[in-house]
């Protein structure tokens, strides 16, 4: 068991999370690397993924073994003081950059801490909803093969003996990916886990244990758009080992990073809903850091200094500039950022994308940026940085309640114009929202949309006039005190609609009244104001572990 200690070199997490684990280094097998783009998928009917196997799952699950045939578990049991998350995650990731292929050795660690004895583990194994980009090579607890069932994003491991509560379970990992090529159609937009020729990008790539919401374990089925995952806190400590590849690559990455030698980096991050990498030979590094000195890093392309305007500004250093400005406003407005870096990258695939610590800017926006302001790269790049909030340190169900999150972070985009170019608030209703004509509920889930339009128009669109209207509903300071409390309550929960609600103040229901009955299907909320008094509100919407 000692071996896994010596593999991975990880620090003090680390140390306490493998005392009693071996995984072995497996380099990736180039051969197997496939060409071409693996299909997605998709089910939008919100209902669990299909049964049909895919090749790892068939590969690695053990049909001839029966549950209960798998070995009694050692817990370690009473040594949780709630310092830590629930969830911890250490990992060796072995890179061959040239044929954008990983191995992966990992080592789960999850804490019960329901008052209940667990059955069962799930994880959350993003990377297996597209064919052939996850190959699961083995599964162990406690050094033990264990029996699993593999299907799509979902792993369940039954457990022989229930993990009891204050009880923590090891599980480990070794794994090989495969991401695809990052191409046209609605799979580009998942290019956060795929490759051009000048970048790889790693992110919803490690397995971690679901989030436990009602005392059940929260997967949802992936759609063709939007996204369906729901994520609790975790700390990660990962190292990143890459061959084949020039003097010249550079690594993205949140958090604590240290960087041991050529190819080989430690990083490390705490209370965090994901982990996200990008890698490329071709990235420049711009710098800068807020008042406060939260320190933010652009990653961009090379591309991205094209077409300096007149006033000496290119599309990387406006994002640098919009970034910090974002920042400083938004822990104004909404409370302290919590991390002491901010990640933006120039991302090879439409649009943009949110990680905790790490955001993606499509290199369209960058391309496209004219020397004003006005223009998604502009937007695009608050809008993600707003989820810094509004999801990473907030947490929801993404598939349930959308716009808890979209809403949020668009709205956003219209207080930092309002905030730095007042005199043209209503470009920003013209250009983002009013020119799309936007109809939906707001409170609709991702499996009621049949078209991309149609999700924006209701849930972003849609979802920033509700907000803009209960603001004048409430006035700004009772408004802008609605989403501080929301945000320092729901700090490191997955909320959802309730917890919003019953943190608006009762004097208000009628005032909001109106707004409600126009975007919700749902827009009685009266009911909920007793209970946010009778608990504080602290528990309305939380999840339990």
């Amino acid at each position: 068991m000692q071996t896994m200690l010596k593999l991975l070199g990880l620090t003090a997490l680390a140390c306490a999370l493998l005392s009693a684990c071996n995984l072995g280094s497996v380099p990736p097998d180039v051969n197997s690397a496939s060409s071409n783009a693996p299909n997605l998928r998709l089910d939008v009917t919100g209902e669990p993924a299909s049964a049909t196997p895919s090749a790892a799952s068939e590969n690695t699950a053990a049909p001839d073994a029966p549950p209960k045939s798998t070995p009694s578990y050692p817990y370690a049991c009473g040594i949780d003081d709630g310092a830590s998350a629930a969830r911890q995650v250490a990992a060796r990731v072995d890179i061959d950059y040239a044929q954008k292929a990983a191995s992966v050795d990992q080592l789960l660690s999850f804490t019960n801490r329901e008052d209940a004895p667990l059955e069962s583990i799930v994880l959350d194994v993003q990377a297996n909803q597209w064919d052939d980009s996850f190959l699961l090579n083995e599964l162990l607890v406690d050094e033990s093969p264990a029996y699993h069932e593999l299907d799509a994003n979902r792993l369940e491991i039954p457990l022989a003996i229930a993990l009891p509560p204050g009880c923590a379970i090891e599980i480990e990992l070794r794994f090989r990916l495969l991401p695809a090529v990052i191409r046209d159609g609605m799979r580009a937009f998942r290019g956060f886990f795929g490759y051009s020729p000048r970048q790889l990008n790693l992110a919803h790539f490690l397995p971690n244990v679901a989030a436990r919401i009602n005392k059940q374990w929260r997967i949802h089925s992936p759609a063709n758009f939007g996204e369906q995952i729901v994520y609790d806190v975790a700390d990660w400590r990962v190292e990143v080992h890459v061959q084949d590849a020039t003097a010249d690559l550079k690594l993205a990455a949140p958090g604590e990073i240290k960087q041991l030698e050529p190819g080989f980096w430690q990083v490390g991050l705490r209370q965090s809903r994901d982990f996200a990498i990008s890698l490329s030979e071709k990235f420049q590094l711009h710098e800068g850091a807020t008042a406060s000195g939260v320190e933010v890093a652009v990653y961009t392309l090379r591309d991205s200094q094209a077409g300096v305007n007149i006033n000496g500004k290119n599309s990387a250093s406006h994002v640098l500039t919009i970034t910090i400005r974002a920042l400083e406003l938004f822990e104004r407005l909404f409370g302290k950022y919590p991390r002491d870096r901010l990640v933006v990258v120039q991302g090879d695939f439409p649009d943009g994308m949110e990680f905790t610590g790490l955001v993606y800017v499509g290199s369209a926006w960058f391309a496209q940026f004219d020397g004003t302001p006005y223009n998604y790269l502009t937007l695009v790049s608050i809008h993600e940085i707003a989820h810094q909030w509004w999801y990473a340190l907030v947490g929801s169900d993404a598939a349930l309640h959308p716009w808890l999150d979209e809403a949020l972070a668009t709205y956003s985009e219209y207080l930092f114009i309002e905030s730095h170019y007042p005199a043209d608030k209503n470009w920003w209703w013209t250009f983002r929202v009013a020119g799309y004509f936007p109809q939906g509920d707001v409170d609709s889930k991702v499996y009621e949309f049949t078209t991309f339009r149609e999700y924006i128009n209701a849930i972003y669109l849609r979802g920033a006039q509700m907000l803009h209207n209960l603001r004048e509903d409430m006035g700004d300071e009772q408004f802008f005190q609605l989403l501080r409390s929301y945000a320092e309550i729901g700090t490191g929960q997955v909320a959802d609609p309730k917890l919003f609600w019953a943190l608006l103040p009762a004097e208000q229901a009628p005032l909001t009244i109106e707004t409600r009955n126009e975007f919700l299907r749902d827009p009685g909320v009266d009911s909920l104001f007793s209970l946010a008094e009778s608990d504080g509100g602290t528990q309305v919407g939380s999840s339990s572990g």
